[in-house]
């Protein structure tokens, strides 16, 4: 009997030993709890991107991005190629302002005089984003890769829209200066803002009216909005 209730003391203080630390490692692997505020980052707060992603997504930015060139559009004329090749091809615009479309889809890239390359975008009927506009010195060269059929190069005015969508954009120009709220109904893609000698802003936009992202930015004049993997931005003035 004495030797039962001994292993019974025994085998009891060997479980709470156990029990005494299985608690302690489960309260370890709790993480401290915050506050609603300490626990909400900037990309909750306004889907913002910072630091190592923030840079490898919008990678190195060529200084042709701040360049604007003359958009009148006298000389440039609608620009159609085909292409027969899987390696693509080629081509050579005057100055001006183009809107890039093609079928069914493929890449785009546009590489400024001393072939670096400015912007890149999936762009097509059937995959990517539906158009690309951008500025276009004549010594840029622009490549579609072999994805294609067929590659539209159309000239487009300049005016001011709240609605933009991929492509290279300029404050003042195409979008007044002001305070926005932006977003979009479908896709996912990033809007980018960038200003000289300055870092560059960098925002996720989510599609859907009810469940897709909100982004709040202050817009200033000579700015340029970057929009890359999503065909359309709206943005809605902030009334205050």
């Amino acid at each position: 009997m004495k030797n039962a209730i001994q292993k019974w003391f025994k085998w009891m203080g060997g479980f709470s030993l156990l029990l005494a630390l299985s608690v302690l490692i489960l309260s370890g692997c709790q993480p401290v709890q915050k506050s609603v505020s300490e626990n909400v980052g900037p990309y909750e707060k306004n889907f913002e991107i910072i630091g190592s992603e923030k840079e490898a997504l919008i990678g190195k930015v060529n200084p042709a991005i701040f360049n604007t060139v003359d958009r009148s559009n006298k000389t440039t004329i609608q620009i159609d190629r085909d292409v027969f090749t899987k390696e693509g091809v080629k081509v050579k615009l005057q100055t001006g302002r183009f809107e890039i479309s093609g079928y069914p889809a493929g890449n785009i890239f546009i590489y400024d005089e001393n072939g670096d390359l400015v912007i890149r975008e999936i762009v097509g009927h059937t995959g990517g984003v539906g158009s690309l506009t951008v500025d276009i010195e004549k010594a840029y060269t622009v490549f579609a890769d072999g994805g294609y059929d067929h590659v539209s190069f159309i000239p487009v005015p300049t005016q001011l829209s709240n609605d933009l969508n991929a492509g290279i954009w300029e404050v003042g120009l195409d979008i007044e200066a002001g305070e926005y709220t932006f977003g979009s109904e479908y896709g996912l893609g990033y809007v980018e803002i960038h200003e000289e000698d300055k870092e560059p802003v960098l925002y996720e936009v989510i599609g859907g009216n009810e469940i897709g992202s909100k982004s709040r930015v202050k817009l200033t004049e000579g700015q340029k909005i970057r929009i890359t993997g999503i065909s359309l931005v709206n943005f809605k003035p902030v009334k205050e």
